[in-house]
């Protein structure tokens, strides 16, 4: 017969459904989950692992404690480990001398160093479909894992399903809306792209004048045209692969002043040629930390850019890009500009896709596209702007230690 839970267990177990089901973002589940999995089994590591719906591997999603970054990544073909027989069979299983075990799987702690000598791991399944599987590994307090700690780990196991399997439920809503309002506005891109060929045509055409006559005036001018109008279509395909498909940030360690300070450099010629001086202020207290250059760089350059725009023909334009550590676990950027300003009306919409201030020389999709990066990212983006005073945005981060931890 199970072992049923104490008062304190119990306690602990609502505060785990509160915490567990208080998002709808799968990442954001998958690390509430681990945390509080963590704290509440009193133990020095635990792990989350899931079935890949395409080749039944399984993969550690989410890991917590000591060389999480090394789990993190690993990848086990099915029945493999404890923790693929858990999932094989269904079944919790605890082990509390793993070196006697011939289902134990020593290449995570031969990769990462720790040191592995007891495991609790239950499967993790709703009433369609198993997940996966949530192990926990050796007790704080040194002792055996018992008939109590499987018991709160399988209830745990339960209330974690079931906010999984509701959003990624959410999550294929996003997507089909996502996919959806792309094809509503197919018309749109269509109108885009036909004024940029146009701009080619036109720029392609003055080449070939200045190329005939021998004009370097023309060509030059052609040429100018041509580029521009390449580059924009560039950014704009870039933009729709990245807006139509969900993607999982590539987080790796940076150092996020050195990028901040890359963009700054990489549009300070744009700045200039506009009139508009750009101001960098870093943190020093920020330094290396764990994020997605790559989808973190295409956001400010879009924030930056924007914000020159903005400043276009201001007398004495100014854009400040600074960031900040708040109460030691969020970062955060601010692009700020005294430029033209946004109305009220205009700031409501600025994230729906294909809405431009810009008019014809934008895209409507920088934005769109920069806020879905950022939520990605487990962060928010929001907008303070009046008419004729200039604009600032400003991009709150999560910091992670680690890769896979926050």
């Amino acid at each position: 017969m199970a072992a049923s839970l104490n008062a304190e267990e119990l306690n602990a177990l609502i505060q785990v459904s509160k915490t567990v089901n208080a998002h709808l973002d799968l990442d954001t589940v998958l690390e509430s989950v681990m945390s509080v999995t963590t704290e509440v089994m009193q133990v020095e590591a635990s792990s989350m692992v899931l079935l890949d719906d395409e080749t039944g591997d399984l993969m550690f999603h989410v890991a917590r404690g000591q060389k999480a970054d090394v789990v993190r990544p690993i990848r086990m073909k099915p029945g493999e480990g404890i923790v693929g027989w858990v999932v094989e069979s269904a079944k919790p299983a605890i082990v509390n001398d793993v070196a006697n075990d011939p289902r134990f799987y020593n290449k995570v702690d031969e990769e990462s160093g720790f040191r592995t000598k007891a495991i609790l791991c239950v499967p993790l399944a709703t009433k369609n479909r198993l997940w996966g599987a949530i192990e926990v590994l050796n007790k704080l307090d040194g002792r055996e894992f018992d008939e109590q700690d499987l018991a709160l780990c399988e209830a745990i196991a339960a209330q974690a399903a079931i906010a999984i399997e509701n959003a990624v439920l959410h999550r294929d809503m996003v997507k089909t809306e996502r996919l959806a309002a792309i094809g509503h506005t197919v018309a749109g891109l269509a109108h885009c792209i036909k004024n940029v060929l146009n701009g080619i045509q036109g720029g392609s055409y003055m080449v070939d004048v200045g190329l005939r006559k021998g004009d370097q005036h023309t060509l030059s001018r052609g040429w100018e045209i041509v580029r521009k109008n390449s580059s924009f279509m560039q950014e704009l395909v870039l933009d729709m692969l990245t807006y139509s498909k969900e993607r999982q940030p590539e987080y790796e360690s940076a150092d996020l002043n050195e990028l901040i300070e890359a963009v700054c450099d990489l549009m300070e010629q744009k700045a200039k040629d506009q009139g508009v001086t750009i101001a960098w202020k870093p943190n020093p207290a920020l330094g290396t930390v764990t994020l997605d250059p790559k989808g973190i760089r295409r956001c400010l350059l879009n924030l930056v850019s924007n914000a020159v725009d903005a400043c276009n023909g201001v007398t004495g334009g100014r854009v400040e890009v600074a960031t900040e550590l708040a109460d030691g676990e969020t970062a955060r950027i601010r692009v700020s500009d005294n430029g033209c300003g946004i109305s009220a009306d205009d700031k409501e919409k600025l994230f729906q896709m294909f809405f431009s201030t810009k008019g014809s020389k934008g895209t409507g999709l920088g934005l769109p596209v920069t806020h879905k990066i950022i939520t990605e990212h487990g962060g928010t983006i929001t907008v303070d702007s009046e008419v004729g005073e200039g604009t600032a945005f400003t991009i709150a981060l999560p910091l992670r230690n680690e890769v896979g931890s926050s």
